[in-house]
């Protein structure tokens, strides 16, 4: 019922190998004579994974490629002049005379530019868009994650193309500072938006995607990460780390960087983002290997779940019944009298909802026999039965089960019912990163109100 086709097969496993040197630069960005030939920004990938094909066994590749039209309605003009055009005078700043080739000017400008790199990642079954993000140490008691930036000089030395360039390569550098990867990666074009309140200019560049072998571990130390577009335009945070309102702005008012199309023209679906918690340990098993299926006796049945990010904060620091655990040699792996994981994680995921059922809480309780055999011990589960199918009926018409954050109360206590997403493919879905929870500072029993939760 998803829209696409899989590219699984066609993606690159193995890397190019080069060195760093400047004169391997250019190998490094691939350039068309011929940009606005359409059909070469339809077989550029196709081209590129023929390359060296007798050196690296590239597996077979499909010429249908799926395209990005925002990439090739990019002006290709960086003539210096039309770059400073229509940019406020305030936006300009004189700069010192520290270049060899500016000492004879009379003035000196710069200009701040915006580097947008993305990649079209096809490790699920449909692939999706993802852009490269940094962010600065914690300051306010916020992380925000924004575009990289350059300030450009006119410069006799090095065009404005060259130094982005530059820029685009060590910023992949930091990227996979743990083993150093050279990527192939193509200049794709200006842009600069044009709601009025906008001065600034963007530099497109695409990364194209190389699989990796396991999803990467990512800390509050890791300042580079890949973003997702559902992350940028919907939920304006990574996990509780905010996105740059002018990022946001910029894919509100053009919705045509979020899209890509199949082979046929039709628009892809935008995945959502969603999370998955537990100990730490075992999130990194399931990194590695996969989710498991839920329980028999899950609200939607016995399928794939997923949740927001709060909502998995409840399952990657606490255990399920807030009871103390510990493991079958004695080893404690919790603190506390209330079930405190030492060392929680979460798993960070892509999901393709496709056609979705979505449960209310005024709709027709389930009448399943194993959720009313629950309800006559658990009066929260009674208190919710609207909010279940537990045979999994809706798998006959759907792909995807949703139902939101809800809240009841059971004996004069608030209960919680949290967002879930039950999904029947597991390939609609992929882990794209995990992470270590910080559990040092929180309460040391689940609090529905706390959501001052930290990465390590």
């Amino acid at each position: 019922m998803l829209p696409g086709f899989s590219s699984k097969k066609n993606q690159i496993d193995q890397h190019i190998v080069g060195g760093k040197s400047k004169k391997k630069i250019k190998k490094q960005f691939h350039h068309d004579d011929n940009d606005h030939d359409e059909l070469n920004e339809m077989f550029l990938q196709y081209n590129l994974e023929k390359m060296n094909k007798e050196q690296h066994n590239f597996s077979y590749c499909d010429i249908n490629r799926d395209t990005y039209p925002f990439a090739s309605s990019l002006s290709k003009n960086i003539d210096d002049v039309l770059l400073f055009d229509n940019v406020e005078e305030s936006h300009l700043h004189s700069v010192e005379e520290d270049d060899e080739d500016d000492k004879y000017r009379d003035d000196t400008d710069r200009i701040e530019i915006s580097i947008c790199i993305y990649q079209i990642n096809t490790s699920c079954k449909v692939p999706f868009l993802e852009y490269l993000m940094v962010h600065s140490n914690e300051k306010d008691g916020k992380i925000v994650f924004e575009f990289p930036k350059i300030e450009y000089t006119l410069s006799k030395r090095k065009n404005v193309e060259k130094q982005a360039e530059e820029y685009v390569l060590k910023i992949l550098k930091l990227r996979d500072e743990d083993e150093y990867h050279d990527d192939v990666v193509k200049f794709r074009g200006i842009f600069k938006p044009k709601y009025t309140s906008s001065t600034g200019v963007y530099f497109f560049f695409q990364k194209y995607f190389k699989k990796e072998k396991h999803p990467p571990q990512l800390s509050k130390i890791d300042h580079v990460w890949w973003v997702l577009v559902s992350e940028i335009a919907n939920f304006k945070r990574v996990m509780y780390m905010e996105i740059d309102p002018a990022v946001n702005k910029l894919f509100i008012k053009n919705p045509e960087i979020m899209h890509i199309y199949d082979c046929k023209g039709q628009l892809l679906e935008t995945p959502t983002v969603c999370y998955f918690g537990d100990q730490f340990q075992k999130i990194k098993y399931l990194a590695f290997f996969g989710l498991l299926k839920a329980p028999v006796k899950s609200s939607f049945g016995p399928f794939y779940v997923a949740t927001n990010f709060l909502s998995s904060m409840k399952y990657a620091c606490y255990t399920h019944n807030q009871e103390p655990f510990e493991l079958y040699n004695g080893e404690k792996i919790t603190i506390g009298q209330h079930g405190k994981y030492k060392e929680g994680g979460i798993l960070r995921m892509i999901l393709f909802v496709g056609k979705m059922k979505v449960f209310l809480r005024d709709g027709e309780p389930d009448e399943s026999q194993i959720s009313q055999e629950l309800a006559k011990i658990d009066k929260t589960i009674e208190k919710f039965l609207s909010l279940r199918d537990s045979n999994g009926n809706w798998t006959e018409e759907y792909d995807t089960a949703y139902k939101g954050l809800h809240f009841g109360s059971v004996n004069g206590e608030v209960v919680v019912n949290p967002v879930e997403w039950f999904f029947k493919d597991y390939s609609h879905s992929v882990v794209i990163s995990y992470h270590n929870i910080d559990t040092a500072n929180i309460p040391e029993k689940f609090d529905v109100d706390y959501v001052d939760y930290k990465l390590k």
